[in-house]
């Protein structure tokens, strides 16, 4: 009885592990990536709104532009810092659309390559019943040529065809859990902007009013 080397199942099911093994090596690269991508987004933008919104709640726009200037690496902080440049001009609903427009913009970037998860989670199965069920067809072509029936004769080629399905079922569950994990990471950040980016309008309009009591 030959025991189960899984190199040797592999070569021999060419045609579906290969792609299996490429689509995997594509699922980690991407999965690795999106995550780097995501560390740290919420929690900046969090803690940048934190220290904006009390000096802009006073109309103290230098204070608040000064906290910009101290994170200008942050994506949101070059935002409200372009807002506040030209808060004598700017209408508040032309900062409500900018927000909205940099939030959609951040929220699409965010999601960059994955949906090529989900094409992996949906197509992986279908790759590995491709290889087995060309396996099982050369299973019994062997049988023909042999001459011979019986089980024992096509079991281990039915044995090394079905490796092929258990490969596909594992590359699809891993990617289903990452591409719905990543998905749940996009939903949140983009909680985290709306919420966030609501604070900066709500302390913006104060600040104007603050600003034009001052002024009378």
């Amino acid at each position: 009885m030959q025991s189960l080397n899984l190199i040797e199942l592999i070569q021999q099911g060419w045609i579906a592990t290969y792609p299996l093994i490429i689509c995997s090596v594509i699922m980690v690269a991407i999965l690795g990536e999106r995550i780097f991508a995501f560390s740290g987004i919420a929690a900046s933008t969090r803690r940048l709104t934190s220290l904006v919104v009390p000096p802009l709640t006073r109309g103290d726009v230098g204070a608040a532009l000064s906290v910009c200037n101290k994170h200008r690496k942050s994506v949101q902080a070059r935002l409200y810092h372009s807002i506040l440049a030209e808060e004598k001009a700017a209408d508040p609903e032309d900062v409500v659309e900018k927000l909205e427009d940099n939030r959609y913009e951040e929220v699409r970037d965010l999601k960059q390559n994955i949906w090529i998860l989900g094409t992996i989670g949906s197509s992986a199965p279908f790759i590995g019943l491709f290889g087995t069920v060309v396996g099982i067809i050369k299973s019994f072509h062997s049988m023909s040529v042999a001459g011979t029936g019986g089980f024992s004769v096509v079991a281990g080629g039915i044995s090394e065809a079905l490796v092929a399905t258990a490969a596909g079922l594992i590359v699809a569950i891993i990617a289903v859990i990452a591409y719905n994990y990543l998905q749940v990471r996009v939903a949140a950040i983009n909680a985290e902007l709306r919420i966030n980016h609501a604070k900066f309008i709500q302390a913006y309009k104060q600040g104007r009013s603050a600003d034009g009591d001052r002024q009378i």
